[in-house]
């Protein structure tokens, strides 16, 4: 397992009756069916679908979703003005965005804050950015 770390830190601290901790795994059509919607779509994050699995970890500190989506369909689209190429994956349930910039390098997490509409490139791989969301206590 490429996430075996992150899986065996989240069945630690994770309190398992929790249902905000549910994740769901998604099958290997369902992560074909994503590189078929985003060309170069970022192999880590479809390997974290695959063995962790879309949700929320650690009571809400951070959501996966099984998607990628942009600002028009959180209905922003005309209050923040960003790239087409900028689909997002997840976010800190505090209105801050994580996501991938298609154009400039798919395999490199930004974060666009949402009290600025800046957008944020971490310098890290989705494995680097989300193994450090996951072990930050």
């Amino acid at each position: 397992m490429k996430y075996d770390l992150e899986f065996k830190i989240l069945n630690q601290i994770e309190d398992k009756t929790d249902k905000s901790n549910f994740r769901k795994k998604l099958s290997e059509s369902d992560l074909n069916q994503l590189r078929q919607n985003h060309n170069g779509i970022s192999e880590e994050y479809l390997t974290y679908l695959k063995e962790i699995g879309s949700g929320s970890f650690k009571e809400c500190q951070f959501v996966v979703q099984d998607y990628l989506f942009d600002l028009s369909e959180l209905g922003i689209e005309d209050i923040y003005e960003l790239k087409d190429e900028i689909k997002f994956f997840g976010d800190n349930f505090a209105g801050d965005l994580a996501g991938f910039d298609f154009k400039k390098n798919p395999n490199e997490v930004i974060e666009f804050w949402h009290d600025d509409g800046t957008i944020y490139e971490t310098g890290k791989s989705f494995k680097e950015y989300i193994g450090e969301k996951i072990r930050v206590e």
